[in-house]
């Protein structure tokens, strides 16, 4: 997955230390984006719209949809834009990796119908095509906090911190050992 996320960001000449739009990804593969609120103009009620962008905001925030052949991904625009754009990274990760769709997005109790292991690729992915780990690990040596890391890769805070979780590990150690080198030399 980590090679297919740098072979994504450099389909639009990004490189490891920058922030990848995921919109121009989905332009690049032609997968048409939509807010909730344009739904209107195919049809949705205006008390479906009304519900996920004024009485429950938080229950969802994007959704990949088999339309045919074709996928289109709908994103609650009432979400700030750091969430939008890793709702869109996340959806595109269950693009990118081809999986299967179960025919059915809530069950009997409306609830959200999902694959953990699925899901948990989708989160992996999208979290290399936003901060790649060799751009985390950079950072993590270089002692960025989560505000640094959500500014220069656009994200927010919260998914800097999930990003720079195990690259921090990594760089404290090697601090640790380090210092107790020097000790010793």
């Amino acid at each position: 997955m980590r090679e297919l996320a740098r072979d994504e960001r450099g389909s639009l000449g990004v490189g490891d230390y920058e922030a990848l739009d995921p919109y121009a990804l989905c332009e690049e593969h032609g997968v048409h984006v939509y807010t909730v609120e344009s739904l209107r103009s195919f049809g949705a009620s205006s008390r479906a719209v009304l519900h996920f962008t004024s009485v429950s905001t938080a229950t969802w925030s994007a959704a990949l949809v088999p339309i045919g052949s074709a996928r289109i991904i709908i994103e609650n625009e009432t979400h700030v834009p750091a969430r939008r754009r890793s709702s869109i990274a996340h959806e595109l990760g269950h693009f990118l990796l081809e999986h299967e769709f179960s025919g059915v997005l809530l069950g009997e109790d409306h609830k959200r119908q999902f694959d953990p292991a699925m899901e948990k690729q989708a989160t992996y992915l999208s979290g290399e095509l936003l901060v790649p780990e060799i751009a985390a690990r950079r950072a993590a040596y270089k002692g960025w906090d989560n505000e640094k890391v959500a500014q220069v890769f656009n994200v927010s805070t919260q998914f800097a911190q999930m990003q720079m979780k195990g690259p921090r590990v990594m760089a404290a150690r090697a601090a640790k050992k380090y210092a107790a080198a020097r000790v010793g030399d």
